[in-house]
């Protein structure tokens, strides 16, 4: 039974933990086992806090996505503005001319601010356009409603998935870091576990034999799918900066 490969990524070492803790919760006949019990335990422990470390930064690259949203609706609510500020229709310069003097107040430059500066200057920019004095002018403007409600959803949006962020952030930052937990369970699962079924099969401890062969599958499953990796473009890890703040 060969060991899983150093070289799997986090989120394939997880993965890997996850289907063995499953694959043992069905061994009924094996629960009470003094050795894998506790082993298991710390497995699922490891492989859960993984999950949570991997979880958040698929949140930030959700956070990303929908900051880049925000900022492409910035910038095009700029340009329907200006157009209208520019027209040669008088009723429609006026009333551009109006709505563009309150979004110049804030400028496309707030789509380069950090998340906190950025969202405030929305925030101000769409309840300036709530007033209902410009009521008139926005309903005159084809397209002008839409883009501020669009950009009224992408704000709520990216406020409620950096709320999220930043629980899975406080959650990962009180963890080992990923890399750590990683490490941790790839120790359980090659030092510990391995060596341990190794020995029950060669003692021909037949009550675990069905187990230690789905052990073998998964463990093979998942080094297959890094060596089929590795002869492919090599992976380049994603961003660890910071967001914009």
């Amino acid at each position: 039974m060969k060991p899983l490969r150093t070289s799997a990524r986090i989120t394939e070492v997880a993965d890997t933990g996850s289907r063995l803790s499953i694959l043992f919760s069905r061994e009924t006949a094996l629960a009470k086992d003094v050795i894998l019990k506790p082993l298991f335990a710390e497995i699922e422990t490891l492989t859960q806090q993984l999950s949570e470390a991997i979880k958040s930064d698929r949140t930030l690259s959700e956070l990303d996505a929908i900051d880049t949203t925000r900022d492409e609706l910035i910038r095009r609510m700029g340009k329907i503005l200006q157009g209208y500020a520019a027209s040669p229709i008088e009723a429609l310069q006026r009333s551009g001319s109006k709505l563009n003097a309150v979004f110049e107040k804030y400028g496309v430059g707030i789509a380069r601010e950090n998340y906190a500066v950025e969202s405030a200057h929305i925030e101000s920019l769409l309840k300036d356009f709530s007033d209902a004095a410009l009521s008139t002018d926005i309903s005159a403007l084809t397209g002008v409603t839409e883009i501020i409600s669009m950009l009224t959803n992408a704000q709520k949006d990216f406020n409620n998935h950096r709320v999220t962020y930043e629980q899975a952030v406080a959650q990962k930052n009180s963890q080992l870091k990923p890399n750590e937990l990683k490490k941790l369970l790839l120790q359980r699962i090659n030092h510990s576990l391995l060596p341990y079924l190794k020995t029950l099969k060669s003692l021909n401890n037949e009550p675990y034999f069905h187990f230690i062969e789905g052990v073998h599958q998964i463990i093979l499953s998942t080094n297959s799918a890094i060596a089929a990796r590795s002869k492919k473009t090599p992976h380049t890890p994603s961003p660890t900066d910071r967001p914009k703040e």
